[in-house]
């Protein structure tokens, strides 16, 4: 239950079990099942079932082929499968140059990219500020919260998310279940407010929009990139999927 790609389901919820300490599901696709999250939002330890799957498969080896040195290479098999299959997902401000850094990645690590305000104009096929002016902002975030399921399935990509991505708790667990969240922490002195961006389309709406939603960038990232250039940013990220 909770197997891709009925990945929205849990077999259980933990609200019952208010002395769980732990929680270990066998489900390793997605890497992080809803159990999972639930257990982690709770701020009980919990794992999905990639290392069960690598650590049995080294066992069967070493079976099959009478070889346990196979046994001590679990470790390093479990960590390669893990980051080719976890998304690089790049969070922040409008502006702050996730399009750019992902393109960057893309280009050095040889990963699809997908961006979701290009999914939406996909589906949509309607720009940005024409479905913010047509149908309004409650719309587009339905719209986005969408293509953030859609693209929270994938695999081993990049993603660049919109500056307001972050607004719904239902759209960071579920980029969570696949993927690594990377905020781009420019300064506001270095964001520029630009027409095709409707909620920053002037210096007081970005900066308004900057104060409110930085709380929620630096609570939901599992690592932040400061101040860098776009290129010591993918520097940086690249860098930590070849450890």
């Amino acid at each position: 239950v909770g197997m891709f790609p009925k990945t929205n389901a849990s077999p259980i919820h933990l609200g019952r079990f208010s002395r769980c300490h732990g929680v270990i599901d066998a489900i390793y696709n997605p890497l992080r099942s809803e159990l999972v999250l639930e257990a982690r939002a709770r701020g009980i330890k919990a794992s999905g079932g990639l290392y069960m799957l690598v650590a049995q498969a080294a066992k069967a080896a070493a079976l099959f082929l009478d070889d346990d040195s196979l046994l001590s290479k679990i470790e390093d098999v479990y960590q390669t499968i893990r980051k080719s299959k976890e998304n690089i997902v790049l969070i922040g401000m409008p502006g702050c140059g996730k399009t750019t850094v992902g393109k960057l990645l893309q280009q050095r690590m040889q990963r699809d990219l997908f961006d979701s305000d290009d999914v939406i104009v996909d589906c949509t096929q309607k720009d940005i500020p024409t479905i913010f002016k047509e149908d309004g902002e409650e719309v587009f975030r339905r719209h986005e919260s969408s293509a953030i399921r859609w693209l929270a399935d994938k695999t081993g990509c990049i993603i660049a998310t919109g500056g307001g991505a972050v607004l719904k708790e239902e759209n960071i667990s579920a980029l969570r279940k696949n993927g690594t969240l990377i905020f781009l922490d420019r300064p506001l002195s270095e964001l520029l407010p630009t027409d095709d961006r409707p909620l920053s389309s002037d210096r007081q709406m970005l900066e308004k929009r900057y104060h409110e939603r930085m709380p929620i960038y630096r609570a939901c990232a599992d690592m932040i990139i400061r101040g860098n250039t776009a290129e010591d940013s993918a520097n940086t990220i690249a860098g930590e999927w070849e450890k």
